[in-house]
């Protein structure tokens, strides 16, 4: 009998560790299962820091500058006296390409810029001009440009020796009901979420942005090909 008992006591002490071990095991399922989200959502963040430190980098402060931000609940309308309400992502029309870019809007820039590799200074009629590919994020499909320099910059990034230079080229575009030419610095946002940015230059007294809101304008079509195109 008092062997039944031991046996019995060490069956239930056997089977007590192996409950806590299943437990513990099942803790490290359930941890290993979220890291993937929890890796998800810091590259997220990081690519939006990145982004912030580029867009700091290439738009030094402003003295006396205000940024163009107002917060407001989600409406229907699509102006307030007289401008535009944008939301904090919008899809902006190149005539010329004849496609759409995601955008982001940031009123923490000065001037806009966009995704631009492959940069090649060249001269025509006596004024230097640049030409560059475009790319959307997920699409590798580069898209010829050409375009005359308006100016250059000069942007000194941590760690670097030397100044880097970067060209600003005035492109037209369209974002909804607004068509107009605005100025965006030449660089490389491959590694960036949006291709392109926005910044205050081309919100200037034409729109207001709500941070609440996404792609609150309507996606420009392209245009249907002729019936004699081949």
């Amino acid at each position: 009998m008092t062997q039944n008992k031991a046996n019995t006591a060490i069956v239930t002490k056997q089977q007590a560790q192996i409950e806590t071990i299943l437990q513990q095991q099942q803790q490290i399922l359930t941890t290993l299962q979220s890291q993937p989200d929890k890796f998800s959502e810091q590259d997220k963040a990081i690519a939006k820091l990145t982004d912030q430190l580029d867009e700091l980098g290439a738009n030094p402060p402003v003295k006396q500058t205000t940024p163009i931000v107002v917060l407001m609940k989600p409406t229907a309308k699509n102006n307030i006296s007289g401008k535009v309400i944008l939301g904090q992502e919008e899809w902006v029309w190149f005539d010329k390409l004849q496609t759409n870019f995601k955008s982001r809007i940031d009123t923490g820039a000065t001037t806009s810029s966009l995704n631009a590799t492959e940069i090649v200074k060249f001269e025509r009629d006596g004024q230097d001009w640049v030409k560059f590919n475009l790319s959307h994020k997920d699409d590798k499909t580069e898209l010829p440009m050409e375009a005359p320099v308006v100016r250059t910059i000069k942007i000194r990034q941590t760690n670097a020796v030397e100044a880097l230079r970067r060209y600003v080229v005035s492109l037209p575009v369209e974002l909804g009901d607004i068509k107009t030419e605005t100025e965006f610095t030449l660089a490389d946002r491959s590694r960036m979420i949006f291709p392109i940015l926005l910044g205050r230059t081309f919100l200037k007294d034409i729109a207001i942005v709500d941070v609440a809101q996404e792609y609150t304008q309507p996606k420009k079509q392209p245009k249907p090909a002729s019936k004699g195109a081949n």
